[in-house]
């Protein structure tokens, strides 16, 4: 039997007053294609775009895939195993950011770095904003949720809502269906009722608020170089001048000394995105 992966971390997210374990196994920017993976993956090619997504590095969006259920070895589960299948070049050529199965999340991708899912090469399509220009692979976070079980889906609708609390986007004009780029009947499972799927997010984005009646620090993982203390207190506090402020919190961090997998604590703040 194939060796299971095991995760390089874990990381834990809150949301309306849940938290979402995910299991990191990011794909190395080094790692290279042992076969011919894809028409655009050859042996001895990058198995991942290596390029910023979406507002250098801000996504804009999030696109909702399904993918069939499988059956898997005693000791794992279905999103461990379609992470090792895009480790071993299993997978078409397909890279997503997450694989949700149950209350199963693994990550393979950093959130300011472009996936193959959408089926849409390197363009942009009218998005939902005025003037907006949008592209599946280029400028949203991919969502894979395995199989039709509906702790799944409510998994990918705590994940979509935690991802638009952090990048300040709107479930009703920034979730994507696969669909919307390829036509492709996809998400398979949730199209047929995706209005109830978007209010599901909401409904966690609205108890999210609801539960922050007493703001509180959280923890933020570096993931990538252009994670700054400035651009974090840009982010998170509405300022970048406010960056003292998570280096006092983390004691007295020296600015130059942060790399990517370390966590930082942030400062609640009532104006922060």
């Amino acid at each position: 039997m194939a060796t299971i992966l095991q995760p390089d971390k874990k990381i834990t997210l809150a949301i309306g007053g849940m938290t979402l374990e995910v299991n990191q196994k990011i794909i190395p920017d080094g790692l290279r294609a042992a076969k011919d993976v894809a028409s655009y993956v050859l042996k001895g090619q990058p198995m991942k775009p290596r390029a910023s997504i979406g507002a250098a590095g801000k996504p804009l969006g999030i696109t909702v895939h399904n993918t069939e259920d499988i059956k898997v070895a005693a000791g794992t589960n279905a999103a461990e195993q379609y992470t090792r299948a895009t480790y071993n070049g299993n997978m078409r050529g397909v890279v997503v950011h997450y694989y949700v199965w149950k209350n199963e999340i693994w990550q393979n991708l950093r959130l300011d770095e472009r996936g193959w899912h959408a089926a849409d090469g390197k363009t942009r399509r009218a998005g939902r904003r005025p003037g907006q220009k949008i592209g599946g692979n280029l400028d949203t976070v991919a969502i894979e949720a395995i199989g039709p079980s509906k702790d799944t889906e409510d998994t990918t609708a705590q994940m979509c809502a935690w991802l638009c609390r952090e990048f300040n986007l709107d479930p009703a004009l920034d979730i994507w269906q696969h669909y919307d780029f390829s036509r492709k009947n996809c998400p398979a499972y949730i199209r047929p009722h995706w209005g109830r799927f978007i209010e599901a997010v909401q409904g966690h984005l609205t108890a999210n608020v609801q539960a922050d009646e007493q703001p509180v620090e959280t923890i933020y993982t570096i993931q990538s170089d252009s994670d700054t203390l400035w651009s974090l207190a840009q982010r998170f506090l509405g300022n970048g001048s406010r960056w003292m402020e998570i280096s006092t919190l983390n004691g007295n961090i020296d600015p130059k000394k942060l790399h990517i997998g370390m966590d930082l604590k942030i400062p609640a703040s009532e104006g922060s995105e």
